[in-house]
């Protein structure tokens, strides 16, 4: 039940499938050990992977990461998995950078704990939170 809910979600948003395609969107996601996307094109600092780490993926499947970047300055160390069709914003490495995470049902907003300046905030689409960044 819960995999068709997310399923559905996915669909919704129009991010289900095995294309090449990759969406511009960030879906903040708590499951997400790291920051990854299938696409290269939406990052800066572009460089090579030459851990060992893969990503695995809800059927238990790994999918290689081959390279590793940033979404501007605020964003770092996020994994590129070309064969992955979703942007994944992760909430254990922005609570590991000292940010706050706030859910609500009108969308979500992470903040620096100290300073308290908003680094993201987002939208809520029927049960996924989709993140928008500011630099």
């Amino acid at each position: 039940m819960v995999q068709q809910m997310i399923f559905t979600a996915f669909s919704t948003l129009g991010l289900q499938g095995q294309g090449n395609t990759v969406s511009s969107s960030w879906i903040v996601d708590s499951g997400a050990s790291n920051h990854m996307t299938g696409s290269s094109d939406l990052l800066c600092d572009l460089r090579e992977y030459s851990g060992t780490q893969n990503i695995q993926i809800a059927n238990s499947s790994n999918l290689p990461i081959v390279a590793i970047g940033d979404i501007g300055p605020t964003f770092p160390h996020v994994f590129v998995s070309p064969r992955l069709s979703t942007n994944l914003i992760s909430v254990g490495q922005m609570v590991d950078n000292n940010w706050d995470v706030h859910l609500s049902r009108n969308g979500c907003l992470v903040q620096d704990q100290v300073s308290r300046n908003v680094i993201a905030r987002g939208t809520k689409v029927k049960i996924i939170f989709v993140a928008i960044y500011y630099s």
